[in-house]
């Protein structure tokens, strides 16, 4: 009899603890785009799983086998993991996303692109890779249909942004370890208005945004559903061949808005982290640092642009 109630006591334990989550074991194929942007799958590419506080956590790696595929071993499920994707004579690849049960079930495509391509896309764009800051192609897709959403109006806190259609974006030459995005368009309300994306220098950051709930509204509904704009812009100080500020404080004041304050990044950028309305006039002030501005503030008005730039040079 004890040994019953023992086991029985037992059981009733075990059952009050919570149930960990299990480690995903997802199947993977790495490609490239080939001729006619045919997808060709790229054998001998190296990878590694990261995840854990600020994706440091080593979770597997290895190499992609002869036809492309590869596991993303021991994930966990329903948080950001970092796969790394390098090759000689390709632009290393940092794809971030979550993982899920389908995932592992369906298995996932990740991409990877060679350096001359690349190179050729920026050249194309009439830039440079500048291979001291970090890159992002963006894919943001209405999570209602899985199509990308093209059209979008993105501001960026750091770097040039680019809409490539199909919903792909590609923000280029950001500085610092993050760059904050927003996201707009006419006739859409998105869930999703703003997101910082990891940077990693010399290296393309690959970034998914799924929206929803608005999402897409039809167009006769559109007048009245995007009602704020994004103020953000750079701090300079001139004689240093315009070298951005970092620490920079800046307040946005104004009548019937509420009160911001936001700092500059290592590039000397910013952004403020909340829309301000439709048809409103902000005053934005730097302050905290041993630079005199002229002018020392700036008022804008905001009418119905969603994103505004306002710079400041100082010496």
């Amino acid at each position: 009899m004890r040994k019953c109630g023992f086991m029985v006591l037992t059981a009733m334990f075990l059952l009050a603890l919570p149930l960990a989550a299990v480690a995903l074991n997802v199947p993977a194929i790495v490609y490239q785009n080939g001729s006619q942007n045919v997808p060709v799958a790229v054998p001998g590419v190296a990878f590694q799983v990261f995840g854990g506080s600020g994706a440091k956590t080593l979770l597997s790696s290895g190499t992609s086998a002869s036809d492309g595929t590869f596991t993303l071993a021991n994930v966990p499920p329903g948080t950001q993991v970092v796969v790394k994707l390098t090759m000689d004579g390709y632009e290393t690849q940092y794809d971030v996303r979550s993982y899920s049960e389908a995932d592992a079930q369906a298995g996932v495509v990740l991409w990877v692109g060679p350096q001359a391509n690349i190179n050729g896309l920026y050249k194309n764009l009439g830039l440079t890779f500048d291979a001291k800051k970090g890159q992002v192609y963006l894919e943001v897709v209405n999570e209602l249909t899985g199509e990308g959403i093209d059209g979008i109006q993105l501001g960026v806190s750091s770097g040039k942004a680019f809409d490539l259609g199909h919903g792909d974006y590609l923000i280029a030459n950001a500085a610092g370890k993050s760059v904050q995005v927003t996201f707009s368009k006419a006739g859409y309300a998105f869930d999703i208005e703003a997101a910082p994306i990891p940077l990693y220098a010399g290296a393309m950051t690959q970034y998914y945004v799924k929206e929803q709930s608005g999402g897409t509204i039809s167009a006769s509904a559109q007048s009245t559903q995007v009602t704020s704009a994004a103020i953000m812009g750079s701090v300079t100080q001139s004689g240093t061949d315009s070298q951005g500020v970092s620490g920079v404080t800046l307040t946005a004041t104004g009548n019937k808005i509420q009160t911001q304050t936001t700092h500059t990044n290592s590039a000397g950028n910013y952004i403020f982290p909340l829309g301000f309305p439709f048809h409103v006039v902000v005053k934005v002030t730097p302050t905290g640092i041993d630079i005199t501005f002229k002018p020392a503030s700036k008022s804008v008005s905001i009418g119905t642009k969603t994103s505004i730039t306002v710079d400041f040079s100082g010496k």
